[in-house]
């Protein structure tokens, strides 16, 4: 006889039934997994719901109750657990931050769906409707589900995003299984699983400006100082960094190198009042800029990029990619993106195009093309 299902109420508020949601986590070896989150006025998500399909149940768990979430944190990030999820990136960073920990045995179903030719950030309503035929309510997108009470309407809505995912992974995994690809999804969800990947990184949150690296070197440094600055000070406050300071701005203080807090007042772009209660910090920040440039010039390199050479070289290596992805018919994004192959014309030794699958599809030809630059 198959063993009794525990029966679990939709939302889990109450340690009893956290205790016993574990005890059927802990009897399974996967689970299906979602989280919801509010992120719109603060830097880090916060966390509103938790939502997990397992042992025949769907449920919601609330992580704003007074409860004891200990063994519920150590079963989803057992890595003997196999963890079934869509688009897991945005939940990932959300457990990081939370819980200082990361889902070690991925499997993204969205990973999965690309590597069988569907768009590549197909949502989970659209491949929910394609494979199940079921077609799920949007009513509550715009819920703020770190308000309470929640509803039935909204827990229920919630609840039907882990659904879904396990049959939908069986079924992609035996059609990928036939292209002999499954391993290949498996890799890619791995990949998601770095803490590197969402743990803030001040000193090179510079990179998230492109513009930085092609400007004056005197004018580099600035501008890398200041991207640190903001990013510490976005994580302190736990506010948006375009609260803090936008890039615009950045970009014209880091040119402007003002002399005093007068100077900076006057600068179009720069608010007011970021100049009265930060003019002085900000003034620091770019001393010791133009000081570090001074004393370590090798440091900042402005690129001199030459123009015509790399749109050739992007050209060639992107044909490259298009004519793999077309022979695994495959969008050519999921085999290798513009900016992925542009970082990989300047120098980049970890691109995933070097790596796996790809780097034995698509990796080997390219470096063969880079080298006889």
């Amino acid at each position: 006889m198959p063993a009794e299902q525990t029966e679990l109420p939709l939302l889990i508020n109450r340690q009893q039934d956290l205790d016993a949601l574990c005890e059927v986590v802990s009897g399974g070896d996967r689970i299906a997994l979602d989280t919801e989150f509010v992120r719109t006025r603060t830097y880090t998500p916060h966390l509103g719901l938790v939502q997990i399909a397992a042992g025949g149940n769907a449920v919601c768990i609330d992580p704003l109750a007074d409860l004891d979430y200990t063994h519920l944190w150590q079963l989803l990030f057992d890595p003997q657990r196999v963890t079934i999820m869509h688009s897991a990136t945005q939940d990932l960073e959300v457990f990081w931050f939370h819980c200082g920990d990361i889902i070690q045995n991925l499997v993204d179903t969205q990973v999965c769906a690309a590597l069988l030719g569907y768009q590549p950030q197909i949502g989970y309503a659209g491949l929910v409707a394609d494979l199940a035929g079921v077609t799920l309510s949007k009513e509550q997108t715009r819920t703020d589900w770190t308000r309470r009470p929640l509803s039935s309407e909204q827990l229920d809505y919630a609840a039907k995003d882990v659904v879904y995912l396990d049959g939908m992974h069986d079924l992609l995994r035996s059609r990928l299984e036939e292209a002999g690809r499954y391993e290949w999804a498996v890799e890619d969800s791995l990949a998601l699983c770095r803490s590197s990947l969402y743990e803030p990184d001040t000193a090179n949150a510079w990179r998230r400006i492109k513009s930085i690296p092609f400007l004056p070197a005197r004018e580099q440094a600035r501008a890398m100082a200041l991207a640190e600055w903001r990013e510490q000070r976005a994580v302190t406050l736990d506010k948006p960094r375009r609260w803090v300071l936008d890039d615009k701005a950045l970009l014209v203080i880091a040119a402007a190198n003002p002399a005093d807090e007068n100077d900076l007042g006057k600068l179009a772009d720069v608010p007011d009042g970021l100049a009265r209660r930060q003019g002085s910090r900000l003034l620091k920040v770019l001393h010791a800029a133009n000081e570090d440039h001074n004393d370590n010039p090798h440091r900042y390199v402005q690129q001199q990029p030459d123009r015509e050479a790399d749109k050739a070289l992007s050209k060639k290596l992107g044909g490259i990619v298009r004519r793999k992805a077309e022979e695994l018919e495959l969008p050519a994004e999921i085999v290798g993106s513009k900016r992925e192959i542009t970082a990989l014309m300047r120098g980049d030794t970890e691109s995933r195009l070097l790596s796996g699958w790809r780097a034995r599809e698509v990796g080997e030809e390219l470096q063969e093309v880079l080298r006889n630059v």
